[in-house]
Order: structure tokens, then sequence, then C-alpha cells
């Protein structure tokens, strides 16, 4: 461990500082600072040194210049074990720099896209040269170190090799990071596509999870966003967040008076009512055998009637906007589900996944019905058949491919999910139907791709389906329409599909 004697402190985020500097300076550790940061550890009766009495002038150009100078950054990268270069810090009468604790502008703004005033330069290169020179100069970026540098400098005066690599880890990563942020910003503000040459992807560490898709995995959810969610109970897996995800994105489709159940990144059952009771009850009672286990997302307040209904059976997870204090009394007893509150985003910008030891990116799917829906057979349906058309659509687009989606009103009361060909996705959506009792006698079927023979069609005539919506597009659309007309079905196309792989 090599000694610290001095510490250059220049920080955005204050937590913690206060205690951490008084630490450092009870073990007679000088510390320097920048002017914001000077005049906060003074106000906590701190004794510091201004940056200004090391560079010899002030902060100058608005602040925008104070800790670029050769001063510092030779204090900071001078190599304690090469005598050349504590000779030429001698001969400059600049100091050496054994800590640097730092952080950065926040990246968000309230001012126009073109006003890059928040881009922090200072800090970056301070962070950046303390970890180039990891064996000579702690770096430490994030207050939750404190208290471990403290413990290890108060054991024995200095910071061990493995809490150095760690810090300097930390610290090029959140470089790395916050770099990633600025380039989304100033790319939005040049108006650059999605997929330039060059592509950042940066995320901070919102929650350990309990491990991945299986026990045996690690996992870490990660993102560039604040939450926008609360976990009240439990510990979160890998595993429901991405069924939380598909929970979120699949309720963006509707207003407040929704409800999915998902398994396995699937929705099993989806509806909208009038109340969040009735359309929990309608969404669980499409399938409850696939629900056993499920996470639940409700579009509203996860009231004390929902809480009831769900006595007795065993939900993974619930994520809504709010529980009512009833219904956590209620679900505080169900010990292994976990409750998430908040309206965690469906996942702006670019979406990515990895393949192939690289990535893959894409905009998202958030069209539905752009073009609107063209009748290519039957008669001209009512409303109620047109909204049911458009809800079974909309459950469609985020059903694994091959999907079919049976609904009757605004529910679902059958969903054939993931199969290899359509024909067997909607002979799993129509035997899942029957099996739990529903009739799909008057119903409406919806197809994430178009149909390639008429055989879906015929078997949806066969369950006594009234009309069916499908994006069109095959070579074999004429002979798919003649045999709706055929039979009686009311046929759209939507000139658009939602594959889900």
């Amino acid at each position: 461990m090599n000694d610290i004697a001095t510490a250059l402190v220049s920080v955005s985020d204050r937590r913690g500082l206060a205690e951490f500097a008084g630490g450092l300076v009870e073990r007679g550790i000088e510390i320097i600072a920048t002017g914001g940061t000077a005049s906060f550890l003074r106000e906590s009766s701190i004794d510091v040194r201004e940056i200004s009495e090391i560079t010899g002038r002030v902060e100058f150009l608005g602040g925008l210049v104070k800790t670029l100078h050769p001063a510092v950054h030779a204090g900071i990268l001078a190599d304690r074990s090469d005598p050349r270069h504590l000779e030429e810090l001698d001969e400059h009468g600049w100091k050496k720099i054994d800590m640097v604790v730092v952080n950065f502008y926040p990246v968000a703004g309230e001012g126009p896209v073109d006003d890059l005033g928040f881009m922090d330069i200072g800090g970056p290169s301070l962070a950046r040269a303390a970890a180039k020179n990891l064996r000579s100069c702690v770096v430490v970026t994030d207050p939750s170190y404190y208290g471990r540098v403290l413990e290890e400098i108060r054991a024995g005066g200095g910071v061990s090799d493995g809490l150095r690599w760690e810090l300097a880890g930390e610290a090029v990563a959140l470089t790395s990071f916050y770099d990633c942020r600025i380039a989304d910003v100033v790319r939005s503000g040049g108006r650059m596509s999605a997929f330039a040459r060059h592509m950042t992807f940066g995320g901070g560490r919102l929650l350990e999870l309990r491990y991945g898709e299986n026990p045996h995995q690690e996992a870490g959810f990660y993102s560039a966003l604040e939450g926008g969610f609360e976990v009240l109970k439990g510990e979160l897996s890998y595993n429901n967040i991405l069924d939380m995800d598909a929970c979120v994105s699949q309720l963006s489709e509707f207003g407040d008076d929704a409800a999915v159940v998902v398994k396995h990144v699937c929705p099993c059952g989806v509806a909208r009512a009038a109340r969040p009771e009735e359309a929990l009850r309608a969404a669980f009672e499409c399938d409850p055998r696939s629900a056993f286990g499920g996470v639940i997302g409700l579009s509203s307040e996860f009231d004390e009637g929902c809480a009831a209904y769900l006595k007795g059976k065993f939900v993974e997870c619930i994520v809504a906007p709010s529980f009512s204090d009833a219904a956590l009394a209620k679900l505080r007893k169900k010990k292994k589900t976990r409750l998430v509150a908040g309206k965690p985003a469906p996942g702006p910008g670019v979406h990515v996944r990895s393949a192939l030891g690289g990535l893959l990116a894409q905009t998202p799917d958030d069209v539905l019905l752009p073009g609107g829906l063209e009748f290519v057979a039957g008669d001209e349906p009512d409303a109620e058949t047109v909204a049911s058309l458009e809800f079974a659509w909309a459950v469609a687009k985020y059903v694994k491919s091959n999907s079919i989606v049976l609904a009757r009103g605004l529910r679902t009361i059958g969903i054939g999910a993931g199969q290899h060909s359509r024909i067997d996705a909607a002979v799993v959506a129509a035997r899942k139907a029957r099996d739990h009792g529903h009739d799909t006698r008057g119903s409406v079927m919806a197809s994430d791709g178009f149909f390639p023979f008429p055989d879906c069609i015929e078997l949806a005539h066969e369950n006594g389906v009234k009309a069916v919506i499908q994006p069109g597009g095959s070579i074999r659309d004429g002979e798919v329409i003649e045999r709706a007309k055929e039979l009686g079905l009311v046929m759209a196309f939507t000139s658009t599909r939602h594959f889900r792989h």
C-alpha cells in the first residue's frame, strides 16, 4: 500500500462527501478542491485548499477551466517509481496528487439540445488520468466506495492494490457510460441516424438481481434511465425483469383499463374492462393453467378487489402504477410474490440484443395499424367486431411468433404462441380456449403474420370464428380471401406484420 498524502476533490454528487473528507483529514491527508466543492467542504468545517493554489491561477472562462492544467495532471500521472517523473515535479514546484475523488455533471439538462454546457470535460479527464496511474493515484468516482477506502487508510495508511484496480475499473466504466449518454444527446441534436457507423450503449446498475435465467448464472439490471419503478416487496430475478418488460410493453397499447398475465415473456391472457378486478379476472381466466406462477401487469392501481381475487393463486410478480393500502396488506401475506410499483418505460430508442458475439440493433416496433384496416372478405362488420379485431391485433403483436390470438370482445380466450407453423399456433389457441371452457363461437382471430395457406381460415370457421385479422402479403392471398368468402368470414388486412422472435 502506498501512503496517501494529498487528495483532489471535485464532485457534483456530494452524498457522504463531508464524512469522507473529514475522515481523510483526520488521517493527515491534505484536501485540494475546486470552487463549488471547496465551498461545500468549508461549510462542513473541513480544511481545504483551492485548486488555484496548485495551478497558480484562478478558474477562468466562467469556470470551464479548473483542473485542465499541467500542475494537476502531472501530479496525478507522475509514476512514483520513476525518479525522472519526481524530478520534473520538483523542478516545476508541483505536488504529487495521491487520490482523485471525482464525479461528473448530470447529463440531463433543461436547456435546448444544442446547448452542450452540461458536458463535463475536466471530470472525465481527471478520472481517466488517475485510472491510468492507479498504482500511484487512487481514483474514487462513486460515494458507495467511501467507506471501504477510509477503512483501508485507517488500517494501513494506504489503499490496497486490489481495491485500486477495482476503483480504476469503476472509473473507466463510468467515463465510458458518461460518453455514451453524451453521444446520445449530441446525436439527437445533429439528427444523426440511430444506426451510425459507431454505436454506443451504456447503463448504470439499478438492481442486483437474484440470478440470471438459471440459479447458476449471475445477473444485473442496467439502465441509462432512472428506474421509473420501485420494488415494494421481494428481490427480482433476470426472468422477472424480462416478464415485467413484456407486461409494460403490452399495456402500453391500451389505456388505464387493461390487465395482462405474462409467462415466459409471452402474454397468456389480456383483457380490458371498466374495473381493475374485472380486467384481471378476465386476463387470468383466459388460461389459468399457464397463469400459475406468472407475472401480472395492470395499467391502473392494483386495488383490494384485485388482491382478493388472487387469494390462493401463485403469482411470481405484480407490476402496477400503484397499490392501494388494503391491497398491500393482503399481498404482503403472499410470501413469494414480488411487488413493483410505477410505470417503467417500455424501452425507448434502439432495441439491442446479443447474437454471434456481437449486437443486433433495431428501432422499436412502435406502430400498430399505421394504415388502418382493409376489409377484403365478408360483410362490413359492426363497431364491436372492429374493436375486438383491433384488440386481438394489439395482443398478437406481443406474442412470440408464430402467434394466433382468439378474442371475444376485449378479452383473450385462447393464445397459441411460439409455434413453428402457423396452423399449429391456431390449433393450440383453439385447444386452449376449449380446455378452459371458452366458447369460440362468435370470437375473432388475429395472426401476427400472413396466412400462407387457407388452412387457418378453415380451422377458424370450424371453431365458429366470425372475423379474422392478418397482415396479408402472401403469394396465396387470393386463394385465402376466396376461401374466407366461401365460408362467410370477415377478414381484414393490416399491411403491417408484428413478428416477435
